[in-house]
């Protein structure tokens, strides 16, 4: 997995990190709505995530480029149990 530092991109001087994960840019959600507002101040913040999640569905098809790393710790807890 390369997840290297592309560029980072800000409006306010804030670091917005983007990455490089299998070969995919992907940055936080959280930054580009961010970034989105601050392009079009007009919008409603609310319609703004609402676009970037429909965009999300469509490009993953359902399946994570990333997951929290709890989700692995989760999913370890679960394997470590006895089958019943």
């Amino acid at each position: 997995m390369d997840d290297s530092i592309v560029h980072n991109t800000s409006s306010d001087g804030a670091l917005d990190a983007v990455h490089v994960i299998d070969g995919i840019e992907v940055a936080s959600f959280q930054d580009v709505v961010k970034r989105l507002c601050a392009a079009y101040p007009l919008e409603d913040p609310v319609h703004v995530e609402a676009i970037v999640l429909r965009e999300w569905e469509a490009f993953s098809a359902g399946r994570p480029l990333v997951v929290p790393t709890a989700v692995e710790e989760g999913a370890r807890e679960i394997l470590d149990q006895p089958m019943a």
